[in-house]
This record gives C-alpha cells, sequence and structure tokens, in this order.
C-alpha cells in the first residue's frame, strides 16, 4: 500500500521515508507498463476480476467478505512474476530438460459457440470463428466490456469457456496468456511443482542432468504433474 501511493499519488510523507528506494519504485513501475503492454499486445487475456477476501472475528467466524483491489504495487509483483515464470520455462525447453510446464489448452470450440451466442445476446461478440479464436481475441472483447454492467457475467462465463490450466511434461504453451513456454518457477502461493522446477533448473545448471536422471524425470514427471 505504500508503494502503491508513492507511485500513483506520490505521498510526500511516505517518499520522503522511503527516499532510498523511490527511484527503484519509479523504475519497477515503468518496467511495469512496457511488460504489461508488450503482454496486451500479443493478446494475454487480463480479467482483472476483484478476488474475494474474508474477514473473520475474535472467534474465527466470517464477519464480512470484501472485494480486494489490485493496486499498482501488486500489478508490478505479478508482471514480474509472469515473466520471471516465462523466462524460466523458455530456458528449459530450450535446452530439452525434462521438467513440469503450467500449460493451458485452447478452448473447446463448442463451448466457445455457446460462449458466443450468449454474449450475441448482449449485442457483443468474438467476433471469431469458434474453432480458429485467438486469446486476442477473447482479450479485445474483455476491453470492449470493461466498466459495463454485463462485464462481470460474461468475464465469468469467458473464464467457464476455457479449458483448465494443468501441469503437464510437454510444453503445449499457455492459452489465456499468449505465452509459448510458461511454469510456475515463482507464485504467490508457494507450491511443490514449483520447487520441481526449481530442482530440475538447478540439476541443469551444474550438471546434474545425466542421461540416468533425465530418463527418471521422463518416467516420473507424467504422475507427478496428475
Amino acid at each position: 500500500n505504500d508503494v502503491h501511493a508513492i507511485v500513483s499519488h506520490r505521498d510526500a510523507a511516505l517518499v520522503a521515508r522511503y527516499h532510498d528506494l523511490v527511484p527503484m519504485f519509479d523504475t519497477m513501475h515503468e518496467l511495469f507498463q512496457i511488460l504489461n503492454k508488450r503482454r496486451r499486445r500479443r493478446g494475454s487475456i487480463d480479467f482483472d476480476l476483484k478476488e474475494p477476501e474474508l474477514v473473520l472475528d475474535d472467534q474465527g467466524l466470517v464477519e464480512a467478505i470484501t472485494a480486494v483491489e489490485r493496486n499498482v504495487a501488486h500489478r508490478i509483483i505479478e508482471e514480474f512474476m509472469l515473466l520471471a515464470n516465462e523466462t524460466v520455462a523458455a530456458h528449459l525447453d530450450e535446452h530439452v530438460v525434462p521438467t513440469l510446464y503450467r500449460i493451458h489448452e485452447e478452448p473447446d470450440p463448442v463451448k466457445v459457440e455457446q460462449f458466443e451466442a450468449f454474449v450475441a445476446t448482449l449485442g457483443r461478440s468474438l467476433n471469431a470463428a469458434p474453432d480458429d479464436v485467438k486469446p486476442r481475441d477473447f482479450q479485445k472483447l474483455v476491453e470492449r466490456i470493461r466498466g459495463t454492467p454485463e462485464e462481470k457475467p460474461i468475464a465469468f462465463l469467458m473464464l467457464r469457456t476455457m479449458q483448465k490450466a494443468r501441469y503437464d511434461p510437454s510444453n503445449l504453451g499457455h492459452f489465456g496468456l499468449a505465452a509459448k513456454s510458461y511454469t510456475h518457477f515463482t507464485s504467490p502461493i508457494r507450491r511443490y511443482p514449483d520447487l520441481v522446477v526449481h530442482r530440475t533448473l538447478r540439476e541443469s545448471r551444474h550438471g546434474g542432468m545425466t542421461e540416468a536422471r533425465n530418463e527418471e524425470l521422463v518416467e516420473d514427471l507424467p504422475e507427478i504433474a496428475r
């Protein structure tokens, strides 16, 4: 919240308090904008839906459910995280290292047809053939409905139209992010797959990826992914 106040509102007290760090925050903000624009240009889908946060009382019972706001500081972290994940995935793929990828396959044309039929009743369209839809088609629709009354129902149905992201030893790309290579190298929630990726990356960089280890991973990774 302090970083958001500094970058977005130039809060004088916070700028003074974090004086030595402010230039780095400004550079990070500038880099975030460049990376975000680049990702949007290639068609990466950014729903920007508010996530619910449970507020608990002293007894641990739910007192309220509020919407979490994603401020610019959250978005900087998210953008850097995505780039780290893509960079590591591309590196492992290029060096043919057995590992886990986070894949998101193209949506089922039948579901796309059903989605198109629904949004048509609201005067909207993907403007694409159901069997040849691209991430950019969804992203353009997201931009067109942003701030409109129908934004939320269309966005939620769009999510249901998509395939579920999953882990796989094969690099099949990530449709929603319009990324050729993607994995979970780092994430806000520490996951076991992250550790698998860390280990395979470290082994490959330090000469531990022997032929025997390679064969072992090829055999084990499908079950680990599942």
